[in-house]
């Protein structure tokens, strides 16, 4: 964070009553491609006093390094006006020298399981706070609100952040008088079907096949009771004329 002179410039005028946010937030995609971005969002009544203390405020911000070699933005949030700096990257290993800028130290891994990151902040070693005649616990959030947003593929596990929100993002606050050390990991939900559903679908199968067997037994024996029985064969009766001779002549 040695890239972040704007801050000096903040902690120097807290007391006047003015509010001030700074953000960096990391957004990761499954693959390892995702963005990098640091926010400085000021009020109206800051914006005032760095016009009269150094210069144009639009300026002075949009022409800060901080630690980003990427796209500027300006938009209105609230009573904020925010200046973004925002860097695209497309691998693990870019977002490495990209998060060099704005961190002591930097490790992201990613798995076949989840996503594994570990960084280290230290924004008092760097700006060496003890120069200025200002007592950092002093400051609220009131007046100035530093946080890290950070968002992993999968769902959230083992971390130490401060807030995990609804979407699974991932919050720290920066302490302005100690080092911050951050890690946070992810897993990818399991694929395949739940047993419970499994079980499901082959009794809902064996029912079925039951029930087709049952019927094809019925539709068999049907067939069998209206099958006509073979007719025997005819047999023609006597003449009813009597014979001239008789069958046996006792006088012969």
């Amino acid at each position: 964070m040695k890239r972040f002179p704007l801050l000096v410039v903040l902690l120097a005028i807290v007391a006047s009553g003015c509010r001030a946010e700074v953000r960096v937030l990391l957004d990761v995609a499954e693959d390892g491609s995702g963005t990098l971005a640091t926010e400085i969002g000021v009020d109206q009544q800051l914006s005032d006093l760095i016009d009269q203390v150094a210069g144009d405020t639009d300026t002075i911000i949009s022409g800060l390094d901080l630690g980003l070699d990427g796209t500027s933005n300006t938009r209105v949030e609230g009573d904020l006006t925010v200046y973004e700096t925002t860097v695209t990257f497309s691998d693990v290993e870019s977002v490495q020298e990209v998060a060099a800028g704005n961190f002591t130290s930097f490790t992201l891994e990613l798995t076949d399981e989840g996503t594994s990151l570990e960084a280290t902040l230290d924004i008092a070693g760097e700006l060496d706070l003890a120069q200025f005649p200002l007592d950092p616990n002093a400051i609220d959030a009131e007046t100035l609100e530093a946080l890290i947003i950070v968002s992993l593929p999968g769902d959230p596990a083992d971390h130490n952040a401060d807030e995990v929100l609804e979407d699974g993002r991932f919050v720290w606050t920066i302490p302005l008088d100690s080092d911050l050390y951050l890690f946070a990991n992810t897993l990818y939900p399991k694929s395949g079907f739940p047993s419970g559903l499994v079980s499901v679908l082959a009794l809902s199968v064996g029912l079925a096949l039951a029930v087709w067997l049952a019927a094809l037994r019925r539709e068999k024996k049907a067939d069998g009771v209206h099958r006509p029985a073979p007719e025997p064969p005819r047999i023609e009766p006597p003449s009813a004329e009597s014979p001239e001779t008789p069958f046996f002549d006792i006088e012969h």
